[in-house]
């Protein structure tokens, strides 16, 4: 396929072939494998440069991928999360209170008023930082996953602001360290060499942008194809009246873990995982790839993959293979926020559509125009 730029890459869009490219043995996430950056060809002010290199463990490979990512999942193993839950249930309640001042006849936007607050509130107490860490730098955050077209000095002044605000946060972080995330990471890079300064910056920016951006587009999509699809929903709304389910007859799986795990397949936040390379000349699903090339793995395309999931364009909880999806990667990448976005998004859904009952889309929203996160850029309700 060719990408902005025209820079030309390798994409899986099978669920089989995909699932092979994210865990390939010889393909790395390391950029210093791929000629045409190290030459210079694909510039610095390459559109999708932030989201292909810059973010600590996400762009790393071997050794280096591994260092970086036992530094940070302490923080998201069953344990943690699972404390998290009580804290996350005051904080859905407290912003649908909010919402209740709305007009339930006028149209609110819930990808604002609600998808998009919970995940960042969230992170930023994991990391023990304010909100500010994210609504500050929203803008920016954005210009990176949805470029825009003013080109090098956008993306430029957008990682600038990134790393000058993130850096500001470590400083002050450092005089007052608490029981967070970010005082653990503080503490690994002053007790020796085990995180530079560079990867210590990186690595809070990816937990950041990791830790709110694809669960806002969850939430959201979630949301989306529940109201989208009349028949789903008033399956998952009558399985959530009969004492909160379960949809499926399985006991450990509650209505809206389905719908999320649907939601996933159906509707991945993250629509590209950019980008692997070839360390050596290769063969993947009987394609040659060179030594060099990248390769992108479409986790989209691969839910929507009718040799995995019969009728894949229909949105559908009861779905025997809801689960058999690439949402959150495969491999020595598997995203290490998984769990804890699950659980937001499945006592947000819960929530919500207990406290409205009656909600309904006020109008089509748009998409965002993005390679690589999937959702809208809005999300009009009526509360009902």
């Amino acid at each position: 396929m060719r990408l902005p730029g025209d820079v030309a890459a390798w994409a899986a869009v099978d669920h089989r072939t995909a699932q092979t490219v994210l865990g390939h043995p010889d393909l790395t996430k390391d950029a210093a494998y791929w000629p045409d950056l190290v030459s210079g060809r694909v510039p610095d002010h390459w559109e999708l440069i932030a989201v292909i290199r810059g973010a600590g463990m996400l762009h790393a490979g071997g050794d280096d991928h591994r260092r970086l990512r036992k530094l940070v999942s302490g923080a998201f193993t069953r344990a943690p999360i699972a404390a998290l839950e009580g804290r996350i249930t005051e904080i859905v309640d407290e912003l649908l209170d909010d919402l209740a001042a709305a007009d339930p006849e006028e149209p609110v936007d819930l990808r604002e008023r609600f998808a998009y607050r919970l995940p960042v509130r969230v992170i930023c107490e994991v990391l023990g930082v304010p909100d500010t860490a994210v609504s500050g730098l929203r803008d920016a955050f954005e210009r990176l996953v949805t470029p825009r077209e003013d080109g090098e000095s956008d993306i430029r002044d957008a990682q600038a602001a990134i790393h000058g605000s993130l850096t500001a946060l470590l400083a002050a972080k450092r005089q007052a360290p608490g029981d967070d995330l970010t005082s653990a990471l503080i503490q690994a890079r002053d007790d020796g060499d085990r995180l530079s300064e560079q990867e210590l910056v990186e690595t809070l920016f990816l937990v950041l942008i990791a830790g709110h951006e694809t669960t806002i587009n969850l939430i959201t999509n979630a949301v989306h194809a529940v109201l989208q699809n009349p028949d789903s929903s008033a399956a998952v709304r009558k399985a959530a009246r009969d004492a909160g389910g379960p949809v499926t007859g399985e006991p450990d799986d509650d209505v809206w873990a389905a719908v999320v795990d649907e939601t996933l397949r159906y509707s991945s936040p993250v629509r590209h995982a950019l980008m692997r390379y070839a360390v050596k000349d290769t063969d993947i699903a009987g394609v040659r790839v060179a030594k060099g090339d990248p390769v992108l793995a479409c986790l989209y395309a691969a839910g929507r993959d009718p040799e995995r999931h019969p009728d894949p364009d229909a949105f559908d909880a009861t779905r025997p293979t809801r689960r058999d999806h690439l949402a959150y990667g495969h491999g020595a990448h598997y995203c290490l926020g998984a769990r804890l976005a699950r659980l937001e998004a499945r006592i947000a859904l819960r929530a919500l559509f207990a406290r409205y009952p009656g909600l309904q889309l006020a109008g089509a929203p748009e998409r965002l125009a993005s390679l690589s996160v999937q959702g809208v850029g809005a999300l009009p309700v009526r509360l009902g």
